[in-house]
Formats: structure tokens, sequence, C-alpha cells
């Protein structure tokens, strides 16, 4: 069969919406163009109902061509005059597909199987996923893994946010201990045409150095995410060290490499996130204390079908003061906070959200060296484009 299609009678153009600020020319004889916020969205509006809107007078006998365009190439989608038949063609005459069947309704089916197939994994596609929809597992919404471990970074240098741990991130004293922290975390996400649930589990380990206001700190978190039914596994390494700066202020620099696997697309990503995080501590009179935490990182990812480049900046003030009722007979205290986290680079759907915590527990350290504490608390999470999350926290650190 020969990529000219003879008996054409008219032109329609399904254009994806170019959010990579690529852009389309529709031809004269184009009746309407159709624009689709992902590639796979407008693949699954393919059929007989669309092409009819496109093109008045378009009948399961007509013959047609349509353009399908996104924003790195351009096919055409051929039906023939009294046949069950269509082919698709490259922008360049070429054809990769034919198909045949019973009535034009199977044959679209066929059409948009090869489609989604020829376009699973690819860049432009997982672009346009991040920057149009929550969903996609690395990067575009709090649950991503980018967001996640820019979070998780945020917390172990500077003890301030969801995290009832520490991070011995307050060690100031003259002896040096080795500091293990334990943490768990579950939380549901909901938002339009958007809910996610998320479960993790974290370790981190503080080596101080000979001053322990110097100390290197390791951490791994690992989760589960489920997307709108696709459960998703990830893990992250992030290594930081501790550097005092002045009294009651350290700034921690920290590498974080990240994977996780999009079953949907069947692509493995891998990132690599490089952070600086400072904490300020404010301690006041009767067990009153103030903490500011702030945090740069720069996300990219590599090695994979991903391309996508991002700075997450996060905010935020804790407030910490004493609670009257003792735990195994140990002091406790409250911790609240107030975090905020705003996305740059490349696009993605939700680039900005504050997070508001409270957490209770005992008395972290007595003497600004050793820990032992345990707490637990409860973060809520407001997004924009209407997405809202409620996590329950939990840390022991010894």
């Amino acid at each position: 069969m020969k990529p000219c299609l003879i008996g054409i009678k008219t032109l329609a153009c399904l254009l994806l919406a170019a959010l990579l600020a690529a852009t389309s020319q529709v031809h004269a004889q184009m009746v309407e163009t159709r624009s689709f916020n992902t590639i796979q969205t407008a693949i699954n509006e393919l059929g007989t109902p669309l092409y009819t809107d496109l093109v008045s007078g378009f009948t399961d006998s007509s013959s047609a061509s349509f353009s399908f365009t996104t924003p790195t190439r351009s096919l055409t989608i051929g039906y023939f005059t009294s046949s069950n038949g269509e082919v698709v063609v490259e922008e360049n005459g070429t054809e990769i597909a034919g198909f045949f069947g019973e009535d034009r309704a199977e044959v679209d089916v066929q059409l948009r199987a090869f489609l989604t197939e020829l376009f699973r994994g690819s860049t432009e596609g997982l672009k346009l996923e991040i920057a149009n929809t929550p969903n996609d597992p690395v990067a575009g919404s709090p649950v991503s893994l980018q967001s996640r471990m820019a979070a998780a970074s945020f917390e172990n240098g500077s003890s301030v946010g969801p995290s009832p741990l520490t991070g011995g991130s307050r060690g100031q004293g003259t002896l040096a201990y080795n500091h293990l922290g334990v943490g768990l975390k579950s939380g549901r996400y909901t938002g339009p045409g958007f809910s996610a649930t998320v479960s993790s589990t974290l370790l981190n380990y503080s080596i101080p150095l000979n001053d322990p206001r110097w100390a290197l700190k390791l951490d791994l978190p690992i989760g589960i995410q489920t997307i709108n039914g696709v459960q998703n596994v990830s893990a992250s390494f992030g290594a930081g060290l501790r550097i005092p700066v002045y009294d009651h202020w350290t700034v921690t620099p920290e590498l974080r490499l990240g994977i996780t696997r999009n079953k949907t697309q069947r692509v493995t990503a891998k990132l690599l996130n490089a952070s600086i995080i400072s904490n300020y501590r404010i301690p006041l009179r009767n067990g009153y204390g103030i903490t500011i935490g702030n945090s740069l990182t720069y996300s990219k990812t590599f090695g994979s079908a991903y391309d996508q480049t991002n700075t997450i900046n996060k905010n935020g003030l804790e407030i910490t003061g004493p609670f009257e009722p003792k735990l195994y007979g140990l002091p406790t205290n409250w911790q609240f906070s107030v975090v905020h986290t705003k996305v740059g680079g490349d696009p993605v759907f939700i680039d900005e959200w504050v997070d508001v915590s409270l957490s209770l527990g005992t008395v972290g350290s007595k003497n600004n060296v050793t820990w032992d504490s345990v707490r637990i608390g409860l973060t809520y999470t407001h997004a924009n484009k209407g997405v809202k999350g409620l996590n329950l926290n939990f840390g022991y650190e010894f």
C-alpha cells in the first residue's frame, strides 16, 4: 500500500496542547483542531464521534485524513472509501501501520492500542503527563518521588516540618554519640480526578565528628504510593554533612539518589538531588523555642526517558512548647510547624503547597547530644489545583 492517500476529501487535525513551547500550523483545508493535555488522552478520544465533530458529514464509509500531532511528531491517519481499513503514515510519507476489521469501531480499537504502544514511555509524553496531571509518580505533585526526596532532605537537615524526627539537628554538646531515628508515615491525598495514598518508612543515622556540631547525616526513606489505583514503590538515599555556621545555626549540604518505577509507562526513573539546608534555632525560656528551616534543591532525572529538571524551595517555621503530661516519667512537648514549598524549572502540574503539622512527644534531648524521644503527629497539606492531603507521622529516635 502506497503512503499516498488517493481520494481524500477532507482533512482535520488532532493537536496536543503545546505546553512544551511547541507550535503547529493548521492548513487552510483543515476543518477543525482539537487540543488535549496529554498524548494518552488524545489517543483515548480517537473514534468516529470525535471524527464527526471535526469533519461535518464524516460517516463509517467516508474517506478522510486526520493529522495526529504531538510537540515533536506528526502522523496522518487515513481512512478509505467504503473500507474498514486505515493506515498510519509518518510526516515524511512512510507508512508505519495498517489496520482492518469488521467495522471502523473495531479498526479504531486497533489504532488506539497501536498509538498507545508507540508513545508509551516517550520523553514528550512523560513531560506532558507531569505538566498537566498529578498522576506521574516521578514529579508533578506532593506525592511524587521528586517532592518526597526534597521533603526528606529538608526535614533531615532542618528538623522542621512533617517528620517527628529531629535527625539530631540540634547537637551542640562536647560529646559525640551516634544517633538513629526510625519513622513511619501514612497519608491520603485527594483532588479533582486525583486520589493517592502514600505509606513510607524512614531510617536516618547521624554520626557526629569530634566536634558533635559537625555530623555525617544519612537517611533512607522507602515508600509505596498508589496514584489513581496504580501502585509504585520508590526509595531514596541521602548523605549530608552538618556544618556549624554560628551559635544555634547549622547548614547541611546533601546529595540524594532516588529511584521508582512508572508501571503505566513501563519506565524506571532515577533522580539525583543536590540540596543545601539551613537550621536556625532560637531558644526561649521555659521550654519554648523557635526553629527556622530553609532549603534549596536542584533535582534532575537521568538514565531513562524522563527529562525533568526542577528546583524545589522550602521554607518553614516551627514553634516548640512544653506539654504538661509526662510519658514514662519523661517530660513532653508539642511542635507546630508551617512549611511552604515552591517548585520551579520544567512545568509541573502542582508547583506550590503548604504543610501544616502538629506533633506531640517526649523531649528529644536533655544534654543536646544524646536523643531518646518518641513522637506522633499529623500533617495537613494544601496544594494548588484543589489537591489536599492528611498524613499521620510517627517517629522514634535514640
